[in-house]
């Protein structure tokens, strides 16, 4: 099925239909990539959603993306001098988003020539992380988004995409040090689609990861 897919729009449809066959009686909806859509300078692979998003509403209606809703993550990126200030302070003060002002943001994103999206697509009722066979589920997904897509280079959040997309084994300490001392972020070759990229690795920035490190990774990308 995946390898007749050649646009994004048919890869979310195929995202509903599949976590509808899986996942039937969830509450929350999955949500898509979204950002600059071909050759992005960066692709930023996130865990999975959080359940904090309020597109994953059976009630939003609108385009569904990651972090729409939220405050945090949008701080992490403006510390990392990767996101506008006054659209920060937007977002800091606003108590509800809607469709056009996730639009908004995205667009922001795709000016910057960042693309976000997830290793897994569903959306958990709390802040578990995706077990293996939801993962199992969705990587092939990741794997065709990313052929589609066609990033310059892949950002992983956690070790979890990071050892789904290489197959690599990483101590993310060892690697913080050596980045801080070289200047250089090593990186991670993989080919999928055709297209060949590289994946630099980074600490989770928000929840059970470490912020502030991921913070020092991204100033230097």
């Amino acid at each position: 099925m995946l390898d007749k897919i050649t646009n994004l729009d048919d890869l979310w449809a195929y995202c509903d239909e599949l976590h509808a066959q899986f996942y039937p009686d969830d509450s929350l909806l999955p949500i898509m990539g979204n950002g600059k859509t071909l050759n992005p300078e960066y692709m930023f692979v996130f865990i999975n959603p959080t359940y904090r998003n309020v597109t994953s509403s059976k009630e939003w209606g609108g385009f569904r993306a990651p972090w729409i809703g939220t405050k945090y993550i949008w701080k992490i990126f403006n510390r990392a001098g990767h996101f506008d200030a006054e659209l920060l302070d937007e977002i800091q003060n606003k108590k509800e988003w809607d469709t056009p002002f996730g639009e908004k943001v995205y667009k922001h994103l795709a000016d910057r020539g960042f693309y976000f999206t997830n290793l897994v697509k569903w959306t958990g009722e709390n802040a578990d992380l995706p077990n293996k066979e939801k993962i199992n589920t969705f990587l092939p997904l990741l794997r065709h988004e990313i052929g589609l897509v066609r990033p310059k280079k892949i950002v992983t959040f956690g070790l979890m995409p990071f050892e789904a997309l290489t197959g690599e084994k990483l101590k993310l300490g060892d690697y913080y040090n050596d980045l801080l001392e070289s200047g250089v972020p090593t990186t991670y070759d993989v080919e999928f689609g055709g297209h060949k990229t590289e994946v630099i690795p980074c600490y989770f920035p928000v929840g059970r990861g470490d912020p502030k490190r991921a913070v020092e990774i991204l100033k230097l990308i």
